[in-house]
Order: structure tokens, then sequence, then C-alpha cells
């Protein structure tokens, strides 16, 4: 199988448009992308990503940004920790040029974190499996970083196992320079030479060991000089005692030398024999890199995956341009279903150009296999090509004007574009003579539709405002504007041909109101006719904006309160389940009881009937057991409900509650609504339908009741099930006390609803810690486990997530 690096290269789109990623700014998304890489190979992979036009492979790039999401909101991603770009060194290393100690344990820690990272996504093939598959697919020399660390340290040092030829040298050397050494401390200890030293050290020069030798005693000390000091008055001396010893001292150093360069050579060979594997290694690396990074960069960007599309459709919710700062306002925009061509109109103050981007820029991201900064209830198609001409195009170097370059990209947009294709076209026919570049306008975006493409253009031009509510295909939308602060909104208003706004703008920035008044005089009478018929049509759309936001909170609140319902059902099956479940085991456990003492009263009545005096002792025993057995599986008296609320009856928050479909007592948390109220009941947390609710006074006791013609272990069920709370601790218990406790609680807290319960066994020894996580792991009510972090007790805490 290709690698990684060699798929995407060959799945790069020959047709993409440099000028258009140019102006869209692809490129500094993808900048802030390899930001994110954890090596060097990935942020190469990062910067040169470019859109695909082939639907698998964007839908590959998509699953592995998916995958590698998942492993980050599930832990804390992929390890990529220890890998080091050594693809020079491979390189090297495959045509013989020795590799030094330092590059060799490059090349073992990048194998050992290779396989580490392969192992890893080996584990967890269920919710990664094309991450998986990929791990498997990439070649992991087998025992090589154990090879090269059994002969060089992580200092660099060559170890004496390298080699039984290097043990044996390194040992003779030791045994040499002890002798030698010996006799350097015999001559400074001597009477004879005493006198003759500048001071009783030992140095060492040009590898030779040496004494400092007054420069008149020389001849008379006797030995090799090797050095001698600035002043002239000591010189540095190898007794002549010493020579020998020195020079096989030196000799060993030699052969020491070439042992360790003959296992360099060795290393580098093992090492060039697996280049190819090796780079095969890297590049799935830097494929595996670049994935998490993607992650990463949704995370940050707080992005989610669209839907796919059918072909030549777009639909984006709440799309914020990814490289804009600060507060951004979200936008709505779509095209391809309805309609082919939509001309974006309003005020010049930013906001078309920014919607025209961030459509550009979004679709782009996409057929990369990024996430987008939009709402994942948007859907985008594939285009072949994404053609955009924005921003002020002006060529001094060429004398074109702004019309002259903007009409060139035009050009060889018309030239090329498809029924694949997304053009965007900003301010089309300005910067000519309006009648003429509206003209123009008209014919080019006819062409472009004929074609098939996809269009958005912004314009001023009044004469395309009409053209888009003539043609079929074609459709107006408003850049929303504030009025107040001159700036727009940046929500998209589709259907609304917008206003430019030049007179308000000019009057507000201090235009006189004369001069003002006199340009509304020189427009004509079928102008101002038009242009207040398209202000009369933008308020009626945005009333009509208004109650429909209105109308789509009701029905979510409705469906809320739909799945609240369910949510509670479910929850009051489990809480019937888990009484259920309790009474039987109480019950048992009477009979067990009951069991026992009756076979002891049986054994008395035995021997009774042999003699003993213990026949009434017997007999009482049997009546109080038959007593305590009956008492046990009866029913309780009858409580009498609380009546009914009166006709017209405010509950309020804190109000005590009877919950009848419960039998048990709670307190309303918030403002009731006319039909539901919050209700706390011990842990467990619900809204209910107000006819299931009845006051309780004050003086009533507040504790939950069971229901009437409920058993004594159903109360006792019930009671544990508006009772536990949401973490529990077993720090210092032994083991089998722990699992106990566990046992008890989890189904507790699952009966009760919760959610998420934290464990807190302490650090210690770890041994609770990892008995729980075994726990946990293995226990049919536990969805998933974590660490806690920090703020939840760190080391020393679990959280637990339990099923639904």
């Amino acid at each position: 199988m290709a690698s990684g690096l060699e798929v995407r290269a060959a799945c790069y789109n020959e047709s993409v448009d440099a000028h258009s990623l140019k102006v869209l700014e692809l490129p500094r998304v993808l900048e802030s992308l390899a930001s994110h890489t954890a090596t060097n190979m990935g942020r190469e992979a990062a910067l040169a990503l470019e859109p695909s036009s082939q639907r698998d492979v964007v839908a590959r790039r998509l699953q592995e940004t998916r995958e590698a999401r998942h492993l980050r909101d599930h832990g804390t991603g992929m390890p990529l920790g220890g890998i080091r770009d050594i693809r020079d060194i491979v390189r090297r290393a495959a045509v013989g040029q020795q590799l030094t100690p330092l590059e060799l344990n490059d090349v073992a820690h990048t194998v050992e974190a290779a396989r580490r990272l392969r192992n890893f996504l080996y584990q967890r093939v269920e919710t990664c499996p094309l991450l998986a598959e990929m791990a498997k697919h990439m070649p992991v020399p087998q025992g090589l970083e154990t090879r090269i660390a059994e002969c060089i340290a992580e200092n660099g040092e060559i170890r004496d196992t390298a080699s039984p030829a290097l043990a044996r040298i390194r040992s003779d050397r030791k045994q040499v320079q002890g002798r030698l050494l010996d006799k350097l401390n015999a001559v400074l200890a001597s009477d004879r030479f005493r006198t003759m030293l500048q001071e009783p050290i030992i140095t060492e020069r040009e590898g030779r060991y040496c004494v400092p030798v007054k420069a008149e005693c020389r001849a008379q000390f006797g030995g090799i000089v090797h050095d001698i000091s600035t002043s002239g008055a000591t010189v540095f001396m190898e007794p002549a005692a010493c020579v020998d010893l020195g020079n096989r001292l030196k000799e060993l150093a030699i052969s020491e030398e070439q042992e360790i360069s003959r296992i360099l050579n060795r290393l580098t060979s093992l090492v060039g024999r697996h280049d190819q594997d090796l780079s095969a290694m890297l590049a799935q690396l830097a494929s595996l890199d670049l994935a998490h990074a993607k992650a990463v960069l949704a995370e940050h960007m707080g992005a989610s995956e669209p839907r796919p599309a059918d072909v030549g459709v777009v639909e984006l919710y709440s799309a914020r341009h990814p490289l804009l700062q600060g507060e951004v306002v979200p936008i709505d925009i779509e095209i391809g279903r309805s309609f082919d061509v939509l001309l974006l109109t309003g005020p010049n103050t930013g906001g078309k150009t920014v919607a025209l981007k961030t459509v550009g820029l979004l679709t782009l991201m996409r057929q990369c296999g990024l996430q987008i900064p939009a709402s994942p209830d948007s859907s985008m198609a594939i285009f072949n090509r994404v053609f955009a001409d924005i921003g002020d195009e002006q060529d001094i170097q060429q004398s074109l004007s702004t019309f002259s370059a903007h009409l060139r990209n035009i050009v060889r947009i018309v030239q090329q574009a498809d029924d694949e294709s997304l053009v965007l076209l900003d301010e089309i026919g300005a910067g000519t003579d309006p009648t003429e570049g509206a003209a123009l306008a008209r014919a080019i975006l006819a062409t472009l539709q004929r074609r098939g493409a996809r269009i958005i253009a912004t314009t001023h031009y009044g004469e395309l405002k009409e053209y888009a509510y003539t043609t079929d295909g074609v459709e107006n939308a408003a850049v929303d504007f504030d009025r107040d602060t001159l700036r727009p909104t940046y929500r998209v208003l589709i259907g609304v041909p917008g206003s430019s706004h030049a007179f308000y703008i000019a009057q507000r920035l201090g235009l006189p109101a004369e001069v003002v008044a006199e340009a509304q005089n020189n427009m004509s009478a079928r102008d101002r006719s038009a242009g207040e018929m398209m202000e009369h049509i933008e308020r009626s759309r945005l009333r009509a904006e208004s109650l429909e936001k209105e109308a789509k909170a009701h029905l979510r609140a409705a469906e809320a309160a739909r799945m609240q319902y369910e949510r509670l059902a479910r929850e009051v099956a489990d809480v019937r389940r888990t009484i259920r479940r309790e009474v039987e085991e109480e019950a048992r456990a009477v009979l067990r009881r009951a069991t026992e003492r009756a076979e002891n009263i049986i054994g008395e009545l035995r021997k009774m009937a042999k003699g003993t005096r213990k026949g009434p002792t017997a007999r009482r025993k049997l009546a109080e057991l038959r007593q305590e057995v009956t008492e046990a599986l009866a029913e309780p008296p009858v409580e009498a409900e609380p009546e009914a609320a009166p006709e017209g009856h405010v509950y309020r928050v804190g109000d005590k509650v009877r919950v009848m479909t419960f039998g048990v007592d709670g307190n309303i948390t918030a403002l009731p609504n006319e039909r539901t109220a919050q209700v706390q009941m011990g842990a467990l947390r619900a809204t209910l339908p107000l006819d299931v609710l009845r006051p309780v006074s004050e003086e009533a006791p507040t504790e939950a009741k069971p229901r009437k013609r409920s058993s004594v272990a159903s109360a006792i069920a019930m009671q544990k099930v508006t009772s536990v709370g949401p973490e529990v601790m077993i720090r210092a218990m032994r083991v089998d006390e722990a699992h106990a406790l566990l046992d008890r609680y989890v189904d507790d807290a699952y009966a009760a609803g919760i959610r998420q319960v934290r464990i807190i066994h302490g650090k210690g020894t770890g041994v609770l810690r990892r008995f729980v996580q075994d726990y946990l792991r293995n226990h049919p009510l536990v969805e998933s486990q974590r660490p806690a972090d920090e703020t939840e007790g760190g080391a020393g805490a679990t959280i637990a997530v339990l099923k639904d």
C-alpha cells in the first residue's frame, strides 16, 4: 500500500486555481495547521496540502480528521513524542556515509516512537479503523532500535558491550592506565624528583600523561617534553620510566577508535539496509501527524464536519471566517438548491466580501479534509474548481487598471468554469461606466449560469437587483447593516436586495443636509420608487425572519420537552427495575435468614423430643420467627395521598411537592411554566407535568415516602434512588471492601439517573486506582472512564460516565 504522502500527492488536483487559493487565504489556514504538527515532516505535509476534487479522497481525509478528533475527545490524542526528522540520516546511511552515535540514537528513538504509535492505533481499530489501517501499513523495522540501544547509550557513548573486541580493548586500557598512574604517583612522591617539580600534579598534554618540571631541571629529570609554559619556566615532561606504558596506552586508544568506527559502520549499514522501510515509515508518520494537527486545529476553531451535499449545493449555517480575530458574527448562506446565482448587495462596509470569502475558504478547507467553523447541520458539495476574483487587482507593473485586472481574471474564469465550479466575484462589473458595467455583469452571470456553475457575486448595481427578480435561478441577498453604528451585522438575508444606504451614510458622516437633499432630488422618480420598494421589502423580510425565529424557538422547546419526557420514561423504567431487583433480593434475604433460624429451632425441637426441657423456648422462638417474617413481607398501612392543588394554584421556586408518579417528595428548583415544573428529588432532577404534582405543607415530612401499597423493600430502594450522591469515597479501604461498596454505589447511581460519577480512591501506592480502572472497564453499566483533572482531584480520583 502506498504511504500517506504518496496517496496525498497522487490525489492533488492539477486544476487547482492558484490565484483563488491566494485571494481566499488558504495558505494562512495551512500555516495555522502546520503550527499544530509535531514533526518537520508533518509541517511540510500541512503546508503542501491542496484541495482535492475526488470524492473518495475528500471522504478519506475527513475521516482521518474525525477519527483523530475522537482520540482527542476521549484522551490526549496520538502519542507523537520521540519522532525525529531522520530523512537525511536515512539517505546518507543508504549510500554508506558513516552516521554519528547521536544520529543513530535519533533513528532508534524514531523507530521506537513509530512502533508505540502503531500499537496505540492497533488497540483502537474499532473506533479509529482508518488510522489503524494507516498504522497497519506503516513498516517498522524489527529490532533496529534494540540493536542500536545495545551499542549506544542515551548520551551517545559507545557501550562496552557493543563488541567483545571493544570490551577487551577498554579492559586492557584501564589496566595500563592504572599502572601508568601508579608510576607517575611514584615519581611525584620520590625524594629524587620532588625538588625538580614545579608542583606535584599529573596533567595531560597531546594525549600523554606529564608532570610539570622546572625548565632548568629537564635534562636531570629525563624523559620526553610534550609542552612548555608561556613563560618558559615550566616544561611538561613524560618521565622516561613511563614512556613505554604511555606508548601502550596510546596504541590502545587508537585501537579503541578503530573498533568504535567498525561498530558505527556496522550500525550504519543496518540502517541503510532498511532505507526503503524507514522512508515509508516516515511518510506514514507525516500523514498521521497531519491528521492529528487537523484535529487540533478543529478544536481551536470550534469546527465540525459538514454533511455531504448534492452536486453544486452549499448550505452553511453559523459559519465563521476562521482568520477573523475577536468576536466573529456567524452567517447563514446557501446556494445550489433553488437558485444557482446569488447576488449579495448592501453598503460598502466589508460585510459582503467577508461573506464571499467565508464561502470560498470553507469550501477549500473541507476539500483539504479540514473541519470547518460552522454548524454540523451545514452541508457542502465537492467542486472541481473554486474561482475567486476578490479585492483590488490593480497591476502597476503591467499598467493595468483595477477594471482591466478584474476583467483578465474573469476572462480566465469564463473560459474554464463548468457545471462543477464555484465562482465568487466581488463587485462584478465595477470600475467602468455604470451602464456598461451592469450590462457586462449581466452577460457574464448569464454565461456562467448556462455553463452550470454556482455563482455568488457582490454588486451595487440596481439593474442586477432587478435582474435577480426577473431571472430564474438567480436570487438577491443582502448583508444586514446597523444604521446606528454604520457597520455590517454580517447577517445574510436571502431573498432581499440590499440598499447601499449612500445618502444615509453620507449624512451621518457629516455631509450637509442640503447636499444630501439635492442628491436625492437628482434621482429619477423611478429610482426613488425602486429604492423605497427595496427598503419596504427589507423591513418586511426582517419582520418575517423575526417571526420565523420565534416559531423555531417554540419548535425547539417542544422538541426538548418531548426528549425530556422520553428520558424521564427511561429513568422511571430503570427505577422500577432497580426496585424490583432490590425487593427480590431483600425477600430472598428474609427467607434465607428465616430458613437458618427455622433449622436451629427444628434442632431444638428434636432435642425436646429426646426429653430435654427446651420445648417452651423453642416454641416461643418459632412464634417470634413467624411474626418477624410476617412483618418483613407485609405491606405498610396505606397513607392518605395529599389533596390535589386547588384550581388556579401557583407553584413557586422552593415549594415542596409530592410527585405522585414516584411517590416521593421534592422541591421545585426553577420557575414553572403553564404546563411543567422542574423538581429536585434527592439526586434526581426531572421536568414533570403539573398534574402529577401535589403541594405539601411545610409541616409535612420532607423525606421521600413510598407510594401506598409498596413493600418495605421498595421504600428502601426508592430512598436510595433519591439520596445517592454524585461521588463515592473508597480511600484507605481494602480492595474487597471497595469492591462491595462500588457494586452497590454504581447500581444506585445508575438507578438515580446520575450520568457522571466521581470515585475518590486517593493516590497512595496506586493499588486502589488500578482496581477502580479495571472494575469500571468491565462493568456493564459504565460507558467510559477517565482520570480526574486537577480541579476534580487529579490522580486521586477517577471519573466514570454511566450508560443512558
